[in-house]
């Protein structure tokens, strides 16, 4: 009697290090869950900002080929006001 009186002890020990190691793990688990969470949210709104970033960097690029394409326009006028006073 006293054996299984030992057995029976040693298997609620054992039963109540598991049911701790189970609530470690979940609460474990739930800060993962937090910081997985946290990192998404970060990672959506950095890739906000990129295609933001993009899509200025594409405005930018046209104004100044538009720009460009003026100041082209600007100096072949010049040019032709040159040739015409020197002609």
């Amino acid at each position: 009697m006293q054996d299984q009186d030992a057995i029976y002890t040693q298997l609620e020990e054992r039963l109540e290090r598991l049911a701790q190691v189970v609530t470690r793990l979940k609460a474990r688990n739930a800060e993962l869950e937090k910081s997985a969470s946290a990192l998404t949210a970060e990672r959506d709104s950095a890739l906000a900002q990129l295609s933001q970033a993009q899509t200025e960097l594409a405005e930018v690029r046209t104004r100044n080929k538009d720009a460009a394409s003026r100041v082209k326009n600007l100096l072949t006028q010049i040019e032709q006001m040159d040739l015409l006073s020197e002609g």
